[in-house]
């Protein structure tokens, strides 16, 4: 079984959060903590390793205290990460997201500024795009971090599955609104196939109204994290794994086609590890690298490179039993998508991939539902079927 600290190690390097955000119990905790409860730190061998969720519950907060810790959370909150949690007494907290905060605008600054001096050379704009996407990250983790940190119920809003099962797979359909291109209306299907760290998984996106197809295949590893119940259970719902990716886009209509290989570091931390207040929210952060093959007509094959990097901030929804699942805010880098990237004047143009949110809920333990919404250059919105065979691990 995988440890809290180890995972914690792991997941705090990938997020750069391991000279921000140490993990530690906020003053509250100290402070209420009775020796049954500190037992365990000092005798570790004499009960099993838990998650953080399992830490005691912080004291009652007014609903005074807790309305005005809402509000400092957003007004100055927006711009000092971890006000909200000042206001609540979090103190330790408060100060872990303000530190956050402060790693990511200074990747964000020093991404822009180098993009400024160099005229954003193509030698050295890979480092400076992957600094100021994962800047922008931890910035926006940090203030929604806040924000849900002071509204969230006692215990948070869910707890993260300890194990995933064999097979997934979903039917839905899609719509897609760009003036450019002809398609709106698409049929999406999928399937996910887990063996302990592996999955494999396939997709497609088919037209109803137009020519065009978009598949996907995908093959993954997880270090540390969830996996099928068979393998070593899980402390919490934190993750790291590397994924590859092959993606063939078929824009027959219009005479051309887009083939994709990529290779992507992803990973999630239970924000749990931050402070108790957090319990029940994740962060996610990926940074990848591919390179595209398109073709016009019968011109011969031309390339292309691209940065792929992502964040994204959730919650769990649902403790025990159903309904179950998970939501989350996410901003994906790549254009090669059907919402493309972000529409803006100026210098900026043509850079900002595109911004959406997606939840996923299992009303049972074999039936539920994916929907998902993204804004770029395009709007995409899917609703899907999901089905676990045999029900949930």
């Amino acid at each position: 079984m995988l440890r809290p600290p180890r995972t914690t190690g792991y997941l705090l390097a990938l997020l750069a959060f391991l000279a921000a955000a140490p993990v530690q119990a906020d003053e509250g905790e100290e402070q209420s903590a009775s020796p049954a409860t500190a037992a365990p730190a000092v005798a570790p061998s004499a009960a099993p390793a838990v998650a953080p969720s399992a830490a005691p519950a912080r004291q009652k907060t007014s609903t005074t205290r807790r309305t005005l810790a809402a509000a400092g959370a957003v007004v100055p909150g927006a711009l000092v990460h971890g006000t909200g949690h000042f206001l609540l007494g979090e103190r330790r907290t408060g100060l872990s997201l303000l530190a956050i905060e402060g790693a990511g605008m200074g990747l964000v600054v020093g991404g822009l500024g180098g993009a400024a001096l160099s005229g954003a050379s193509r030698r050295i704009i890979a480092p400076i795009v992957l600094a100021t996407v994962t800047g922008a990250g931890l910035f926006g983790v940090s203030l929604l971090a806040d924000i849900y940190g002071v509204l969230a119920p006692e215990g948070g809003t869910g707890s993260p599955p300890l194990a995933l099962p064999w097979v997934e797979t979903q039917l839905g359909l899609a719509y897609v609104h760009d003036p450019t291109f002809a398609y709106s209306a698409f049929l999406v299907s999928g399937m996910d196939l887990r063996l302990r760290s592996i999955r494999l998984s396939g997709s497609g996106w088919f037209a109803l109204d137009d020519d065009n197809a978009r598949l996907r295949a995908e093959g993954a590893y997880r270090f540390v994290g969830p996996g099928t119940p068979d393998g070593p259970r899980a402390a919490d719902g934190s993750f790291l794994e590397i994924e590859g990716a092959l993606t063939h886009h078929r824009y027959t209509s219009d005479d051309f086609s887009i083939t994709t290989g990529e290779v992507t570091l992803q990973g999630r931390l239970d924000l749990a590890h931050i402070g108790r207040t957090l319990r029940g929210s994740f962060a996610e952060m990926g940074w990848g690298v591919a390179v595209e093959a398109y073709r016009y007509g019968r011109r011969p094959f031309e390339g292309n490179e691209l940065l792929i990097p992502h964040f994204a901030f959730g919650m769990y929804l649902g403790h025990e039993g159903y309904p179950r699942g998970e939501a989350k805010v996410f901003y994906e880098h790549r254009h090669d998508g059907y919402a493309a990237g972000a529409k803006i004047t100026g210098l900026g143009s043509g850079v900002p991939g595109h911004l959406g949110l997606q939840g996923r809920l299992y009303a049972s333990p074999r039936w539920g539902v994916l929907a998902d919404v993204q804004a770029g250059s395009a709007y995409v919105g899917r609703l899907s079927l999901l089905l676990r065979p045999g029900g949930s691990p």
